[in-house]
């Protein structure tokens, strides 16, 4: 749906094409706080919708957090701890996924949360739990799924 990115001291956000297609197809709305889908938004301070989704330093469980999330703590900048929790709320839909980027040799990382695990039977929800890190994953689409049945992208 959009794009937020931190360089050279700013912050920035942009729609994606895909927002514009998900507006004529299934009548996706801007969010409030960036109502114009041709609009580039920029600030200094990350932007309050991303701002709200995240731990603040001060907390005495962040330590925690980061390492729960295995994010180094020389790492833990806003858009990497919105990459890699998600920046789910239990108000709205949003989520935040990392941008894709391929490694030296061409192969992409990412780390995201899985979904839908809950409905798996206990015995597999376990396997899934002891996987070892690295284990190779296969993506597919979940056909018995009736919110993935019709894909409007």
């Amino acid at each position: 749906m959009g794009r937020l990115t931190h360089k050279e001291g700013m912050y920035h956000f942009s729609y994606l094409q895909g927002a514009l297609a998900a507006r004529q197809q299934a009548g996706f709305e801007p969010i409030l706080s960036f109502p114009q889908f041709d609009h580039p938004y920029v600030s200094h301070d990350l932007f309050p919708l991303f701002a709200n989704r995240l731990l603040r330093p001060s907390r005495p469980e962040y330590k925690d957090f980061i390492r729960w999330l295995n994010v180094p703590e020389h790492e833990d900048d806003p858009i990497a701890l919105l990459a890699r929790s998600g920046g789910k709320r239990k108000t709205d839909n949003f989520e935040v996924f990392p941008g894709p980027e391929p490694d030296a040799d061409g192969n992409y990382h990412i780390h995201f949360f899985t979904h839908g695990l809950s409905h798996f039977p206990e015995a597999d929800q376990h396997y899934v739990q002891t996987l070892p890190p690295g284990t190779p994953l296969c993506l597919m689409h979940d056909m018995q799924t009736p919110s993935t049945r019709e894909p409007w992208c």
